[in-house]
């Protein structure tokens, strides 16, 4: 007896649409880790704000993350191993929707960077393109596994190869910390002529003090203020007052800048764009925990820890 044609026909167009929504599924994880890894320093810090995990191990996980997703996506596309892609799929999906509901609960809306900062996304959002992935992956189960030769060398690169990429293209900046402190992070010459001649406020020279030296309009300025922050309200950096001193521009109004970030600096100054360059020697942000006028401690964003 032979089977149908027609039957046989239409056994192969399911598998085609099967095939089809896995595809799917596995390209959104891939724009979903590329946008994470693109915006890889905004994203450590949301891991880093979420209160569970230190600054190191925050840097580690969000590139984890990252790699865990091309992974993933790989091994949804090439479906040489079809059970393992799913579970490991759903297990994602279902951790991240996970936090992602106790994050909506708590009352948080800000990005929570499913798509990095391609896609303003807040949490309740996400997690209703989390259950339509969700509904990709069901629409895809019992799909048959391709044929290839040597899968199980394909799963280790499918493996291995992302978070090679990953930690090669964006190294965790606690691994490099010690290149960071060879930076000339400040002009301290600059510096201690600014204090003298009033350029900098005196009490910048009295006490133990902690000066931020931000532009108003620097990405990674904001960032930091987000960061110390953090650092501060966990106990991980020092107490002491705040001076912020901010380059002057065209509109020296901080409150956006204080807003946006959360910044709480105890004293706020302006001080002209030169000066500022030169005191920065033209790169910021600059973070400096000062014992009098002396800098005891140098940071920029990235060795701020």
């Amino acid at each position: 007896m032979h089977p149908d044609p027609l039957l046989i026909k239409n056994l192969d167009r399911k598998k085609i649409i099967k095939y089809v929504f896995r595809a799917l599924l596995g390209i959104l994880f891939l724009c979903s880790a590329t946008a994470k890894l693109a915006g890889i320093d905004a994203f450590e810090l949301y891991v880093f704000g979420l209160g569970l995990f230190p600054l190191g191990t925050s840097y580690v996980l969000a590139r984890l993350v990252i790699a865990a997703e091309y992974t993933l996506g790989i091994l949804l596309i090439a479906n040489f191993y079809p059970r393992l892609a799913f579970w490991g799929a759903l297990a994602l999906l279902a951790g991240f929707t996970g936090l992602l509901s106790v994050l909506a609960l708590t009352g948080h809306t800000d990005n929570c960077h499913c798509f990095g900062e391609w896609v303003n996304l807040s949490p309740v959002q996400s997690i209703w393109k989390n259950l339509g992935m969700l509904v990709l992956l069901l629409l895809s189960a019992g799909i048959p596994a391709f044929r290839v030769k040597h899968k199980a060398l394909w799963l280790t690169l499918a493996c291995v190869v992302p978070l090679a990429t990953v930690l090669i293209v964006s190294p965790p900046d606690n691994w490099r910390y010690d290149s960071y402190a060879r930076h000339e992070l400040v002009n301290e010459q600059a510096l201690q002529e600014a204090i003298e001649s009033g350029i900098l406020p005196a009490s910048v020279a009295e006490g133990d003090h902690v000066v931020c030296l931000y532009s108003l309009k620097c990405h990674y300025c904001k960032m930091s203020a987000q960061k110390l922050m953090t650092l501060r309200a966990r106990g991980e950096f020092s107490n002491a007052p705040i001076i912020a001193i901010f380059g002057r521009g065209d509109n020296p109004d901080p409150a956006p800048f204080l807003e946006e970030t959360g910044f709480q600096p105890d004293e706020v100054y302006f001080i002209e764009p030169a000066d500022f360059l030169r005191i920065t020697n033209g790169a910021y942000p600059v973070i400096l925990v000062m014992h009098g006028a002396e800098p005891v401690e140098k940071y920029n964003y990235r060795n701020l820890h």
